[in-house]
């Protein structure tokens, strides 16, 4: 594997395990590719994330003071390690930093329905007694499975401090229990870019529900059985932008009936909820444009033409005066 393309100079890499045989074995793979082991740019660790956190953060303040720009892959798996106040203070001292964690969402989901008793052991996640209890309860219920899952990424990110994510599951070939692969930025560019790879390499990552704003558990309160499997192919693609079509309207209505809103903002708000990356949201957009549901508006508040092929962060979507079919109108 090219040396430059692992770790261009540019580039700083940290890897932390406890288990002295992964370290070792690590280092040999890492100098049988080529690569000067503990040169500065590439450090390998034997020890717990914990307690190298404080000279990792260090060097990423001091390479980094403005931005702090870093990602951090924690791959702990098991619920019980994922500890949320240290993923908080990675974002309050690097806020352009991004974080993925392999969490065992299906194990937690078991756990809750089994054993209250030892509620230490979900400590890490900063779940109170009160919140376990209405978890199990959720369990149990319709579409309980994906009730929690709703209910236990809103607490991760109110947690953490991050504002987006992208929760999706690792599908193991020998394994019924799913992995959560969950990203966490305070940047939506961030998300978006994470979106695009999960689109780009179409592999084991999954989710169950459609590609619009039916994505993670929002309908399974309806009907959980008849949610469909969504892998990022060019059907669920075809699906999710018959969906958006259908379903944008609505929600766009709701929030201009008292002033336009940017395109930056619009991707604020939706970027939790779907699937699709911004280029589909504004693909979505510009073809309602076209059907004269909505209008364009430049930042000086001028109407931008129907036949506008590009959107910018700037522009601003805006009820139109009137509507040319109002019986025909999708909202």
């Amino acid at each position: 594997m090219n040396h430059t393309r692992i770790a261009p100079a540019s580039c700083k890499f940290y890897f932390v395990d406890k288990e002295r045989a992964h370290t070792d074995h690590l280092r040999k793979v890492l100098r049988e590719r080529g690569h000067d082991v503990e040169d500065n740019r590439i450090i390998v660790r034997n020890g717990l994330f914990e307690s190298e956190i404080e000279g990792i953060l260090a060097s990423v303040r001091q390479r980094q003071p403005r931005a702090g720009r870093a990602i951090f892959l924690l791959d702990q798996k098991g619920f019980s390690q994922v500890e949320l106040a240290l993923v908080a203070r990675i974002f309050s001292e690097l806020p352009a930093a991004e974080v993925i964690l392999t969490f065992a969402a299906d194990a937690l989901v078991n756990f809750l329905g089994q054993s209250l008793e030892t509620p230490q052991m979900v400590s890490p996640l900063q779940l109170t007694e009160s919140q376990l209890h209405d978890l199990v309860q959720h369990r149990d219920g319709n579409g309980g499975r994906a009730l929690l899952q709703r209910t236990l990424r809103g607490h991760i990110r109110t947690a953490t401090g991050a504002i987006y994510d992208t929760p999706f599951f690792i599908r193991p070939r020998q394994s019924r229990r799913a992995l959560w692969f969950l990203h966490l930025s305070k940047h939506p560019t961030a998300r978006d870019v994470m979106i695009q790879r999960h689109w780009e390499f179409q592999n084991t990552f999954q989710h169950y529900g459609p590609g619009d704003f039916g994505m993670l558990g929002w309908d399974a309160l309806k009907d959980p059985n008849a949610l469909p499997l969504f892998q990022f192919g060019e059907l669920d693609e075809q699906q999710m932008l018959t969906g958006l079509l259908e379903s944008l309207p609505s929600k766009l209505f709701g929030l201009l009936s008292e002033h336009p809103v940017t395109i930056d903002a619009l991707r604020h708000m939706f970027a939790n909820q779907t699937a699709a990356r911004f280029s589909d949201l504004d693909l979505i957009i510009l073809k309602l444009v076209r059907e004269r549901e909505f209008d364009i508006l430049n930042p000086e508040g001028k109407v931008r033409s129907r036949s506008l092929q590009r959107l910018a962060s700037t522009d601003r979507v805006a009820l139109p005066s009137t509507l040319l079919f109002p019986e025909l109108s999708r909202r």
